[in-house]
């Protein structure tokens, strides 16, 4: 899935507020991005083209909806990154998340089970990706 930072944040606003027209969606990104509702307009095109969108019309206006969930996108954008990544420095993602992310202490522990459940898959060494 390849689309743009700006095509990102009209998403993230989607999966929140699915169903909204393209003037209740401009109002929310101007007002986070200061864009014109020609940008807007061309963001949800953009989308719908890439089939991360379907525009119902109803009357005169256009709903827009989520053809993926914010959970599937998460994983592709997953595999992206470790595609990008060598498998070496995948370690330093996560922590770089950690560090910079807002967490309630259910999600640290919902992190902390993860991380505990994976020790019974560790590896004695990981392996460079790059090249094979």
């Amino acid at each position: 899935m390849q689309i743009s930072n700006a095509e990102w944040q009209v998403m993230k606003v989607i999966w929140m507020r699915d169903g909204l027209t393209s003037s209740q969606l401009h109002a929310i990104l101007a007002a986070k991005f200061a864009w014109s509702p020609s940008t807007t307009k061309t963001l949800l095109r953009r989308l719908v083209t890439k089939g991360m969108l379907v525009a119902h019309k109803e009357g005169n206006k256009f709903h827009y909806s989520a053809l993926m969930t914010e959970k599937e996108s998460i994983c592709e954008l997953k595999d992206e990154v470790q595609d990008k990544t060598c498998a070496m420095n995948v370690k330093y993602v996560v922590a770089e998340l950690i560090d910079t992310g807002d967490f309630t202490m259910a999600d640290l522990d919902m992190l902390a089970a993860k991380i505990e459940a994976k020790r019974s898959q560790a590896v004695s060494e990981v392996k460079c990706n790059c090249m094979s």
